[in-house]
């Protein structure tokens, strides 16, 4: 009999003799476009609460999917108990530990992933003194190059995790001490050679953060077993006045990995673990354009920091600068110019992160105003300089001169947000968006072009203009209409397109953008009964790279197509 089965079988009696609340929801979406990106996604959230029970059930029928594998049935259940001292939950648990390095579980649909696991929780509290015990398995679907039937949207690769850990923490004063321990088996699959590795592995880590009246810190620990993998996070936060200043800083040293085997999880697979989604240390944005161009941070080997500083001005305005920077530990060269027969070594070390291009660094400086004038102009301006090495392709130290080869992304990006309430009911929004974004390989050989730097670029010209506007009208609560226009100024030869199925709207737009290289939609969005939001969308989204919470992953184009949406509550 299955779990879930069991469990409600269990709770009947309490269900019969206690008052039983019940709340819920249902998302409903569908999209289809004539480049085939099509999906229908049906999705029912139970929630039940009676006495000191609560449940929650999830069905889902999608066939296909937006993102990830075909779902017909039960998708997610759970059930917990909390009475006094005790707790229990069983099912799928979505638990954060030790600032994420060791859980952080989390289901993230945006980008198909989930990094919850299915198991049970008991918990028990002392007063100043508190212990939990987590045992469950886990199973991460990813897409990846390295294994067969790789596809953008639908995961080809599988690992079976089966976890054990405890966390005591304690609680004395301003202070809280935690203790963390984990076991973890997994098989893991090598594709080439067809064969299923039985790892274990353990970690233990502890996580201590104290609050003052102006000033608040945390620090978090792990060591694994295996490769003497460790991690450390420090966030610190200072309040004086109007100021609010916040440090941060990252060292996270798992697998440390040639720049061909990098992101490898497949055939390295001691290195940092799917449900250990940690700390960026670096801002997250809402930008579209921002987004396009966040740093995929390499969980594995990183180390860097970020500091912010933010001032609060008239009229609950605030005014943010925002720094960042990261890179590996080590730079890595290689013994001889041939080719992928070649060996990678480790030339130098380095402690703190570094700007220098052979650690493959990331930098970002960002500036942000945003405020209300007159109390109906909502409005927030920003400003950001972007540096990233993503890839490094060659370095090699010869007698006839230093050679080598690296992909770099330079951008400049300026988002513009306004809103402008005309009435209580009636509101106006602008959103306009520009960035200037240089792309592309550095190479250098001192055999050739007299040893200086060339320039290849991944766009038809050296750098690309990007413009996003957004034009929309809302009558709170009843509904909303927009428009969305995407533009760049030169193509992205890195980007396979099977050409361009223009909408009526890029037509219409023709003589202001051009249609070959603009991506426009139409957006209506209406509330039904107060608990009922329908949302329609006509029009064409670009290619490209999409991230949230540091993990970047490429989304293919939906052309000339229409998305509806349905939200409900019940």
């Amino acid at each position: 009999m299955k779990p879930y089965i069991i469990f409600f079988l269990i709770q009947l009696p309490c269900m019969i003799y206690a008052q039983l609340n019940l709340s819920g929801s249902y998302v409903s979406s569908f999209g289809k476009s004539v480049n085939n990106f099509n999906f229908f996604e049906n999705r029912i959230n139970i929630n039940s609460d009676w006495n000191d029970w609560t449940s929650w059930l999830e069905l889902e029928h999608s066939n296909p999917p937006e993102l990830g594998k075909k779902i017909i049935g039960i998708r997610k259940f759970r059930f917990e108990y909390q009475a006094n001292k005790y707790g229990v939950k069983i099912g799928d648990l979505y638990e954060f530990w030790g600032n994420g390095l060791i859980f952080n579980m989390l289901d993230d649909q945006s980008i198909d992933m989930d990094t919850g696991i299915r198991g049970g929780l008991f918990s028990y509290n002392f007063g100043f003194l508190s212990a939990e015990y987590l045992i469950g398995d886990h199973q991460s679907f990813r897409s990846t190059t390295k294994a067969p039937d790789f596809d953008e949207r639908i995961p080809n690769y599988k690992t079976d995790y089966k976890l054990q850990a405890g966390k005591i923490s304690f609680d004395i004063s301003r202070n809280r001490f935690e203790f963390f321990a984990l076991n973890v088996k997994d098989q893991h699959l090598i594709p080439t050679k067809n064969q299923y590795l039985r790892l274990k592995d353990r970690l233990f880590g502890l996580s201590f953060s104290h609050i003052f009246e102006n000033f608040e810190a945390d620090y978090h620990y792990v060591q694994k077993s295996h490769n003497d993998g460790k991690a450390f996070n420090l966030n610190t936060f200072l309040f004086l006045e109007d100021y609010a200043i916040s440090i941060s800083f990252k060292d996270y040293r798992f697998n440390e990995l040639s720049p061909f085997d990098r992101f490898d999880f497949v055939n390295h697979p001691h290195g940092v673990y799917y449900f250990q989604q940690m700390p960026t240390v670096y801002k997250i944005h809402s930008s579209l354009y921002l987004g396009r161009v966040a740093h995929q941070i390499d969980y594995n080997d990183e180390v860097g920091f970020n500091i912010g500083i933010e001032k609060s001005h008239a009229q609950n305005g605030t005014i943010l600068l925002n720094y960042a920077q990261s890179s590996r530990h080590n730079e890595w060269a290689l013994n001889s110019s041939s080719g992928f027969n070649s060996v990678w070594s480790i030339r130098k070390k380095s402690i703190l992160s570094s700007s220098d291009w052979r650690f493959n660094p990331f930098s970002e400086v960002y500036l942000e105003v945003n405020g209300y004038y007159d109390s109906r102009l909502f409005y927030q301006i920003s400003l950001a300089k972007t540096r990233d090495i993503t890839d490094i392709f060659t370095n090699i130290y010869s007698t006839q001169g230093h050679s080598f080869s690296y992909n770099m992304l330079e951008s400049i990006t300026f988002p513009v947000l306004i809103s402008y309430q005309l009435t209580p009911q009636n509101s106006f929004n602008f959103q306009f968006e520009y960035q200037k974004i240089k792309k592309g390989m550095i190479i250098k050989n001192p055999e050739a072009n007299l040893g200086k730097e060339v320039f290849g670029s991944a766009f038809a010209e050296d750098i690309q203009g990007n413009t996003f506007l957004s034009i929309g009208y809302s009558r709170s609560p009843y509904w909303s209409i927009s428009i969305d226009i995407d533009n760049a100024s030169t193509e992205d030869i890195l980007v396979v397109e099977n050409g361009r199925n223009n909408n009526f709207v890029e037509d219409l737009l023709n003589p202001f953008f051009d249609k070959s290289m603009t991506w426009a939609s139409i957006n209506y969005s209406m509330n039904l009964f107060s608990s009922t939001l329908i949302s329609l969308s006509y029009g064409s989204q670009r290619a490209g790279i999409f991230c949230s919470n540091g993990v970047c992953r490429n989304m293919q184009a939906f052309e000339k197509g229409i998305k509806l949406g349905v939200t409900t509550a019940f």
